[in-house]
C-alpha cells in the first residue's frame, strides 16, 4: 500500500516521509487488505478493497458503499469509524483508528471472565440498536447501496441443514426415535422454524462478527467494516456478532474455542429494546427468536465441522480446520452450546435441545 502514501500525505498537508505503515496482525495471520497508517502520534486506518466492480444494482463498488454507509452512521452518531479520505480510483478508505483489539479476541481472554464484560456488552447492544435505528430512518438514503440478499432463501436452507445435522446425531447414537420422539420433533422444529421464517427482516450490515467489533477501551466499542448492507433478521445479527469464533487466534493456554457472549440478562434487555421501538409483540417471542437463532447457528457450526472432516482434502473444508483447530475440541464446544445455552423458555427450541441431549448422551456412553 506503500504507493497511497504520496496522495495521503497530500491531503493531510504533511511529507510522504512523515508516514508510516504497518501491518496488522489477525491472530496467527497478517491482514493484507488493511494496515495502521502513522504521522507521528496519530494512527488511520488504510483499507484496499480487493473488490473493484460494482456489487448493487445501482453500480457501486465495496468501497463506495462502506464510504456512504459509514458517513451516513457517523453523522447520526453511532459508534463507527469517521471517514478521512477516499480513493475511487485506487478503492481506498483512510478512517478513524479505533484500535485492534476486537470482542472475538476479548471473549478468548481466559485471564478475564464473561461477567467481567457485562457493562462493555451492554454498550455494544446499545450501539447496536442505535445503528438498527439509524438504519431503518435512512432506508431511503440506504437503498441504492443493499445488496439484493435472499434472506429467507438462506434461513430455509440453513434449517434444512439444522435439521439433516439433528438427524446425523440421532444416526450417531445407534438407537431409533420412538414414533412418540420423532412427532414431538417434527413438531417442534415446525414452530421452531416458522417463528424464525415469520419474524420480520430489518436493513443492516451483512458481515457481522465478533471481528467486526473493535474495543478503544473496556467503556466503548465501534462497529466496523459495512461494504455490504441489506435485509436480514436483526437477531440472527445480533447471535452472529455476540459468539466468538476465535479464528486463527492463539491464547496462553492454547484452547482457543467458541464463546457465546450472550446471556439472559443481555437477550432480555434486547427483546424489552425491540417491544418497545420496533414491535408490539411480547419481550418474550423476540427473546425466543434470539434463542431459535443461537441454537441455529450452532447447528450449522455442526454442519460445517462434520463437512470438513469428512472431506478435508477439499480446499475450503482445510482452511477452515486450519482457521478452528482441533475439530473433535469445537465439535464438543458447539454441541455444549447446543444443549445447554437456553436463552429462553419457549418450549419447541427447549425440546429440540433435550431431544438432541438425548442423542449427545448416547453417543457419549457408546
Amino acid at each position: 500500500m506503500e504507493h497511497l502514501i504520496k496522495p495521503i500525505a497530500a491531503h493531510l498537508k504533511t511529507d510522504a516521509d512523515a508516514i508510516k505503515l504497518e501491518r496488522i496482525q489477525h491472530g496467527m495471520r497478517q491482514r493484507h487488505n488493511v494496515c495502521r497508517l502513522k504521522r507521528g502520534t496519530e494512527s488511520y486506518l488504510l483499507k484496499q478493497h480487493d473488490i473493484t466492480t460494482s456489487v448493487v444494482d445501482a453500480g457501486y463498488t465495496p468501497l463506495q458503499i462502506e464510504a456512504a454507509v459509514l458517513s451516513r452512521l457517523h453523522e447520526n452518531g453511532c459508534q463507527v469509524p469517521r471517514l478521512i479520505w477516499k480513493s475511487d480510483d485506487q478503492h481506498a478508505l483512510l478512517i478513524e483508528w479505533c484500535g485492534e483489539r476486537t470482542l472475538d479476541a476479548f471473549a478468548q481472554n481466559e485471564e478475564k471472565s464473561i461477567q467481567h464484560l457485562t457493562p462493555l456488552l451492554n454498550t455494544i447492544l446499545r450501539e447496536l440498536c442505535k445503528i438498527e435505528t439509524c438504519f431503518t430512518t435512512h432506508a431511503a438514503q440506504f437503498a441504492p447501496y443493499t445488496f439484493r440478499f435472499d434472506a429467507h432463501t438462506t434461513l430455509r436452507d440453513l434449517l434444512e441443514q439444522g435439521k439433516k445435522v439433528v438427524g446425523y446425531l440421532s444416526h450417531l447414537s445407534s438407537s431409533l426415535m420412538s414414533s412418540a420422539q420423532t412427532e414431538t420433533l417434527a413438531n417442534a422444529w415446525y414452530a421452531f422454524a416458522h417463528r424464525l421464517q415469520n419474524a420480520p427482516t430489518t436493513l443492516g450490515n451483512l458481515d457481522n462478527n465478533a471481528r467486526n467489533i473493535v474495543i478503544r477501551d473496556e467503556a466503548s466499542a465501534f462497529f466496523i467494516d459495512f461494504a455490504s448492507i441489506g435485509w436480514n433478521w436483526q437477531e440472527m445479527r445480533l447471535v452472529q456478532l455476540f459468539n466468538s469464533i476465535g479464528a486463527f487466534l492463539v491464547s496462553p493456554s492454547g484452547n482457543v474455542n467458541f464463546v457465546s457472549l450472550l446471556d439472559r440478562e443481555l437477550v432480555n434487555t434486547y427483546a424489552e429494546w425491540v417491544s418497545t421501538h420496533r414491535e408490539t409483540c411480547p419481550p418474550a417471542e423476540v427473546a425466543a427468536r434470539v434463542d431459535g437463532h443461537h441454537l441455529l447457528f450452532y447447528l450449522s457450526v455442526l454442519h460445517q465441522l462434520l463437512r470438513a472432516t469428512a472431506h478435508p482434502e477439499a480446499t475450503e473444508n482445510r482452511m477452515l480446520l486450519d482457521a478452528w483447530g482441533d475439530a473433535r475440541a469445537r465439535y464438543k464446544s458447539a454441541l455444549t452450546h447446543i444443549i445447554h445455552t437456553r436463552l429462553s423458555d419457549d418450549v419447541s427450541t427447549n425440546q429440540i435441545r433435550e431431544i438432541i441431549a438425548g442423542f449427545s448422551t448416547k453417543v457419549a456412553a457408546g
